[in-house]
């Protein structure tokens, strides 16, 4: 019989006790509940004690301190430890945490069975109509859908990757399904990724402001949960002239404007109503069992609208949100690690300030680049900087909207060695960059170098590809880095 004593010299803790391993996997759990016919009540209270010991750093409490902790009697905690145990989902032993009298008590500690204890599991005469083949639970918790992305590093790195490539990125684009394909390593199949609207638009780009703006409030708020010892749980009621303030750069009495509050209403209504689904992820997984994952990934789930007045007696709202367990996990981590919002994320209400939806994908695509070190220089054609940047827009499109941003940000000291074969093709010069195209709709960079995002990019005819190229160096802060095609650019 084990002996606690260093939690009742610690804590006050007594038995009866529960418990959780550190690196308990809650996800794979509450799968395992919905296939063995848990009731969604046993399943909530394994879920109110998950998050109760989240604040001890042993994970192990007393059902005293659980009980307070979700207001609950200890008999009704017991009650439900007894059901999970019957379905192999809690293991109990006994245990003293009585130093004089050694008195004999229960630790019960929340499990993932293996696939023998499930298989051997005695189904109940209603649940016999329901019967299937069980998967072994120790292939079941090989299966990790965030592995493919260094969430170690980043709050929510899928977004800037993958996900905002298949956002709308024209306001008046009706679509409702859109479907891409990211390549993401040379010798794999590319990840596809379709984004499906459950009523109305797809997600709009510019909506991810809203998306920073509540994930900002969120740290914020879940630093004061933490610091007072409370739960930490997935849903929030988030009041919205914050989310605003934190979204558009406004002050508060202008985040209260009408026009700010049905604008962020129907954005939350996008983000919650966008589901990504992903495919060819088999390759991301460790598991070798894994021949296919698909993942459906949604940002948030917006749950509720809610008018009230606050204490002066002024009309407000505020939007009820759900957040996905891996986006609480993270927040939380980086918090105890003491990292900072712009750490989390990479992206902020500053990214949004332009109404250029290239000029925000670049941005992304830039940061991910530059911070994951996963950039390599590396020469692109127009097409196949479109199709890594912003796959969604038209080439016409992208080619206009990129060129705006070049030129937004040219470098003045620029002389364009112009290649005799495109000459001809230039309709105007601003500042030091070449152009061609007729109308302003049009214009597009034949020769032109700016600094954007933390590269140096060049854009110029090769004769080498007989066709312009756009080449991307780190800026070095002033030192020269000649490009390959540099006498052509």
């Amino acid at each position: 019989m084990r002996e606690l004593f260093n939690l009742t010299e610690k804590y006050g803790f007594t038995a009866p006790l529960v418990c959780i391993d550190a690196d308990f996997d809650f996800t794979a759990f509450t799968r395992l509940c919905n296939s063995l016919n848990v009731s969604t009540t046993t399943t909530a209270m394994a879920s109110n004690i998950f998050i109760a010991l989240q604040s001890i750093e042993e994970k192990i409490g007393s059902l005293d301190y659980v009980g307070e902790k979700i207001d609950k009697k200890i008999t009704v905690i017991r009650h439900h430890l007894n059901l999970l145990e019957k379905r192999g989902l809690v293991q109990s032993e006994f245990i003293t945490t009585d130093p004089i009298r050694k008195r004999r008590g229960k630790l019960f500690q929340l499990v993932i069975p293996s696939g023998k204890t499930l298989s051997s599991q005695t189904l109940s005469k209603d649940d016999e109509v329901d019967k299937f083949q069980l998967v072994a639970s120790d292939t079941v918790s090989n299966i990790s859908v965030y592995q493919y992305d260094d969430n170690a590093r980043f709050l929510e790195l899928k977004i800037v990757r993958y996900l905002v490539k298949a956002m709308r990125t024209n306001r008046k684009d009706a679509s409702s399904k859109i479907s891409i394909e990211v390549k993401n390593r040379p010798n794999e199949k590319p990840i596809k990724i379709t984004a499906r609207a459950e009523a109305g638009r797809l997600m709009y780009l510019p909506d991810l402001s809203y998306y920073a703006g509540t994930i900002t409030w969120l740290v914020s708020h879940i630093k004061t949960l933490l610091k007072t010892d409370e739960p930490i749980g997935e849903t929030y009621t988030l009041p919205l002239e914050p989310i605003i303030a934190l979204s558009k750069n406004v002050n508060m009495d202008e985040a209260s404007g009408g026009g700010y509050i049905t604008n962020a209403i129907a954005s939350l209504h996008r983000i919650s109503g966008t589901t990504f689904d992903m495919t060819n992820l088999a390759s991301h997984v460790s598991a070798t069992s894994i021949k296919e994952l698909e993942l459906f990934y949604k940002m948030f789930r917006l749950e509720a609208i809610v008018t009230f007045n606050d204490e002066r007696g002024t009309e407000k709202k505020a939007a009820v949100i759900q957040f996905p367990q891996s986006t609480i996990q993270n927040i939380v981590e980086a918090i105890k690690q003491n990292r900072i919002v712009k750490e989390l994320l990479l992206f902020d209400s500053d990214l949004f300030s332009t109404n250029n939806e290239v000029e925000i994908l670049f941005s992304l695509w830039a940061r991910e680049q530059l911070v994951t070190g996963s950039y390599k220089q590396r020469l692109f054609t127009w097409n196949e900087l479109r199709e890594s940047v912003a796959p969604t827009s038209s080439l016409p499109e992208f080619k206009r909207k990129f060129s705006n941003v070049m030129i937004a940000n040219a470098d003045p000291d620029y002389k364009a060695n112009i290649d005799e074969r495109v000459s001809g093709k230039i309709t105007d010069k601003i500042g030091t960059t070449h152009l061609s195209g007729k109308s302003s709709n049009e214009k597009v960079v034949e020769y032109g170098r700016s600094t954007i995002q933390g590269f140096l990019i060049n854009i110029g005819y090769s004769r080498e590809h007989g066709c312009p190229i756009i080449s991307f160096r780190r800026d070095m802060s002033g030192i020269m880095i000649r490009s390959s095609i540099g006498s052509n650019l």
